[in-house]
């Protein structure tokens, strides 16, 4: 299957008229705030389904059934994020980006403020889980349209020559407010009682979100329409079915969006969920050895991201990614192999973290916002991230973390291994074998839309 172009502009994507440094700044700041705070959301969540919730919301069940309800509210949220990905593209490719991002930090925002306002178990009986589930797919739809239209807004706002390293900025966001959701839960646990934690402490965490949601709103606000969307307007050439128009012109980009996107959090979910598991119960680190090992990995990651990104403005997007996803490959067997077991030094285990989340995830993930961007036509560029990256992440946060528990239990860590080399060998061929517009051949009278053949 190839895409060549027939009818319709797209100059809109490539369009420079309309941007200031002023904006382009602001649009870095407003991308980079939302994706923290869905991150710091996502972190905050998990860590709150592990030790809090299952006491709070369900504690009319077993303690094994209420953990298992506990965590399984965690998951509705992926489960909903490539419909939301999907309704939230296609309004952001009609209506406009800067409209439903507002609305996702809104969603996102208000959610998360409402699960720390939220009556337990003890006071409202089964309405308090039940809410808890509404609220957490409320989350899981605000988050499904954040990261494109984020990206979207970074990379349209920016120069040229720094679309790599501004298009990285949601992933750096996502990397902090990571460490962010993870410290606030870790910091309230140990200023006060184990029971004033349970009763009200584990709440101030998700109260704080309030503060992060105003700032991120006030940006956002003042943030004037993205150029391309702006010069697409004018040409009155926006898409009544940019979802329908994505699927028909599009697969192969879409395809790739996802197999990239099934990779990338693939290995980086691999990193930041399942080995704190495999830390704790193959190697037999406590809680805070666990906890050192997850904050160096993203906190390294988000150092790198940035670092990712901008290498990718001056040797090309896609050298950098094929790097992050052979590397991951390789370390994948170097690294895993080291931690042999109870005995493991935890500067080893801090090490393999860092350097497998940090260096192999972050060499995707920085070039990744920019080169996502331009594989898709500017009509339909929101629906095609909502759409092919939801899906992927859906994919790949479910899958492999779950099949890496089954696989944690034998004897050894090469199947561990051999998990991790196929998910970057799969990433790797999706990018290899993807094309951004400007590979895209062009007619002579400079119409252009693509179609697949």
């Amino acid at each position: 299957m190839t895409e060549r172009t027939t009818a319709v502009a797209d100059s809109p994507a490539g369009a420079n008229s309309g941007r200031s440094r002023a904006d382009s700044r602001k649009a870095s700041r407003a991308a980079f705030v939302g994706t923290l705070l869905e991150y710091y959301d996502f972190s905050l969540y998990a860590s709150a389904a592990s030790v809090v919730f299952a006491s709070v919301f369900f504690s009319g069940s077993s303690p094994f059934l209420g953990t298992l309800q506990a965590v399984g509210t965690f998951a509705v949220g992926f489960l909903v994020r490539p419909v939301g990905g999907v309704i939230l593209g296609s309004l952001g490719d009609r209506i406009g980006r800067k409209r439903v991002l507002i609305f996702t930090l809104l969603m996102m925002g208000v959610a998360t403020l409402l699960v720390g306002l939220l009556p337990g178990y003890a006071q409202i009986g089964w309405a308090a889980p039940a809410l808890l589930v509404l609220l957490r797919i409320l989350q899981g739809i605000g988050a499904s349209g954040e990261y494109g239209g984020a990206t979207l807004v970074a990379v349209e706002f920016a120069p040229e020559r720094k679309r790599g390293l501004l298009g990285s900025l949601p992933g750096m966001g996502a990397a902090l407010g990571g460490v962010m959701g993870t410290l606030s839960l870790l910091l309230m646990s140990s200023l006060v009682s184990k029971e004033a934690f349970l009763s009200w402490g584990w709440r101030i965490p998700f109260l704080f979100s309030v503060v992060i949601l105003a700032y991120g709103l006030w940006l956002r606000r003042s943030l004037p329409e993205t150029p391309a969307f702006r010069e697409m307007k004018k040409a009155e050439n926006i898409s009544k079915t940019p979802i329908f128009d994505v699927v028909r012109q599009q697969p192969r980009a879409l395809l790739t969006v996802m197999v990239m996107t099934i990779g990338q959090t693939g290995i980086g979910y691999f990193y930041i969920v399942f080995m704190g598991t495999f830390g704790t119960n193959q190697l037999g680190f406590g809680g805070t050895e666990v906890l050192v090992g997850l904050i160096v990995a993203q906190l390294t990651n988000a150092v790198l991201i940035p670092l990712f990104g901008s290498l990718s403005d001056r040797v090309g997007r896609q050298p950098v990614i094929v790097f992050g996803f052979l590397y991951s490959a390789v370390f994948a067997w170097v690294g895993i192999s080291l931690l042999s077991g109870v005995g493991t030094p935890p500067l080893l285990f801090w090490a393999v973290m860092a350097l497998g989340n940090g260096v192999g995830v972050a060499a995707i993930f920085g070039p990744m916002g920019a080169y996502v961007t331009e594989l898709f036509h500017t009509q339909h560029a929101y629906s095609g991230l909502g759409l092919g990256r939801e899906t992927g992440n859906a994919l790949g946060a479910a899958i492999v973390p779950v099949i890496a528990v089954a696989l944690a239990f034998d004897d050894t860590t090469i199947w561990l291994s051999v998990l991790i080399c196929v998910i970057s060998l799969l990433g790797f061929a999706a990018t290899v074998l993807s094309r951004t517009r400007s590979s895209s051949v062009s007619i002579p009278d400079g119409d252009s839309v693509p179609v697949s053949v």
